[in-house]
């Protein structure tokens, strides 16, 4: 028989854990019990939302056709590339009049 696997659960808010406690008495079960019955039952909602979600990703993936939009696409980037801003653009970090403040640049030049 396996060990059941243990889960510390913190509860931030002190009126959840007293429903929780509330609850389960009401149903004869224990808090450990009804929060993991609980807890089932969301995540099989959720991963049937979670499982809908990636069908409809895999779809519009399976229905792309490079072909279909390749020309649009390639002129899309170029397009981008040419004429938006740059975020790695380089931009110099001194104006020139305090590049060679102290003429260690031009004593090298003049060498």
């Amino acid at each position: 028989m396996d060990t059941p696997a243990k889960f510390t659960l913190r509860f931030h808010n002190r009126r959840t854990h007293e429903l929780l406690g509330l609850v389960a008495k009401r149903f004869g079960v224990s808090k450990n019990q009804l929060a993991e019955e609980m807890l089932e039952r969301e995540l099989r909602a959720a991963s049937l939302l979670l499982e809908q979600d990636m069908t409809g990703t895999l779809e519009l993936l399976r229905s792309y056709r490079a072909a279909d939009r390749l020309q649009a696409d390639i002129a899309a980037v170029a397009h981008g590339e040419a004429y938006e801003q740059d975020p790695l653009k380089s931009r110099r970090a001194q104006t020139p009049a305090t590049a060679d403040a102290y003429g260690i640049g031009a004593m090298f030049a003049a060498s």
